[in-house]
């Protein structure tokens, strides 16, 4: 498959971003659910040198990555719908998603550990077609960390105060790093249906 067509793959997949540095409570008590995960990014993620916010946003995501067994739920409605998992290790997901009047798709996963945010990502597709759209990640406390944009075959991702790159194959680790809807889906078939509240 041709570079292009993986790093569109990977868009789609998994985007980029969160460094959380918000507090979320003293002595050690569980957070309350406003609260945002404190995390020290330490500089070990993958990272590419075109998009220096990967690092952090690579180590974040793995820090909060699910593991154990999982309790999943599922609640629909015309128009949107709400799935959440609940794994032993303290990490809960969930995804919610929505049609928009243009006929495309929102969806926004999130992401905590321990009852405080780790961080959310948030896909737009603006119509049916799938071919304009957007990929956020933002850290626990709502803060846009990367975003990528898709127009066609235009494929555009932004750190924070930078300017749009074009990566290339040297940003594909850490791009897939990133894991998109991965830690959600990966469980699949895994978890038993129950209660589960995010």
């Amino acid at each position: 498959m041709p570079a292009p067509d993986r790093r569109l793959a990977t868009f789609v997949f998994a985007l980029a971003a969160p460094l959380v540095v918000a507090t979320c409570g003293s002595n050690g008590s569980t957070p309350g659910k406003d609260a945002a995960v404190v995390f020290d990014a330490g500089g070990d993620g993958v990272s590419c040198a075109a998009l220096p916010c990967l690092a952090g946003a690579t180590s974040l995501i793995a820090f909060c990555a699910p593991s154990g067994t999982c309790t999943e739920h599922a609640t629909a409605s015309v128009g949107s719908s709400v799935q959440t998992k609940c794994f032993s290790n303290g990490v809960t997901i969930a995804v919610t998603g929505m049609s928009l009047a243009s006929g495309g798709t929102s969806s926004v996963m999130t992401v905590r550990k321990d009852g405080a945010t780790c961080y959310s990502f948030a896909v737009t597709a603006d119509d049916a077609s799938g071919q304009t759209g957007s990929v956020v990640y933002a850290d626990g406390t709502g803060v846009a960390l990367i975003t990528g944009t898709v127009s066609g075959a235009d494929l555009t991702y932004t750190c924070p105060g930078g300017s749009p790159v074009v990566p290339d194959s040297t940003c594909d680790a850490a791009l897939f790093a990133l894991r998109g809807l991965y830690p959600f889906t990966d469980a699949s078939g895994t978890c038993t249906t129950g209660t589960c509240s995010p």
